[in-house]
């Protein structure tokens, strides 16, 4: 796969081994997760993975997450929010890969909905 040798070169020398062993699974269950109909759950989905990457990267780093779990909520949410804040700009900028991908959304939307009023 492009991703996984991408982050191969760019991502993974700056990873311990065992936090990159989590990172990689966690990211392969997110993928795998997400290529399946999820029902408008999507969002509930990537969330529950993300944090338990999050506390397991705690637990193997050897941060207790209730103890500071104020702490790393922040810090969590402030991660998130740079990294979708990045993702949004390549994917819009750069690649035009959200505005196609919207485009696709409404265009096969609106085709279904003529189709199923036809119907009625």
């Amino acid at each position: 796969m492009f991703e996984g040798q991408l982050m191969a070169r760019l991502a993974d020398p700056f990873f311990e081994k065992d936090v990159l062993k989590i990172v990689k699974s966690h990211a392969l269950w997110g993928s795998l997760l997400m290529a399946i109909p999820d029902f408008g759950f999507g969002v509930v989905i990537y969330c529950g993975i993300l944090w338990h990457m999050y506390y397991s990267i705690c637990e193997k780093v050897g941060i207790s997450f209730s103890q500071n779990a104020f702490k790393l909520v922040g810090c969590g949410i402030v991660v998130n929010i740079a990294v979708a804040l990045v993702m949004d700009i390549l994917l819009t900028a750069v690649f035009f890969l959200e505005p196609l991908w919207m485009y696709f959304q409404f265009y096969l939307s609106g085709k279904m909905f003529v189709e199923a009023i036809k119907k009625m």
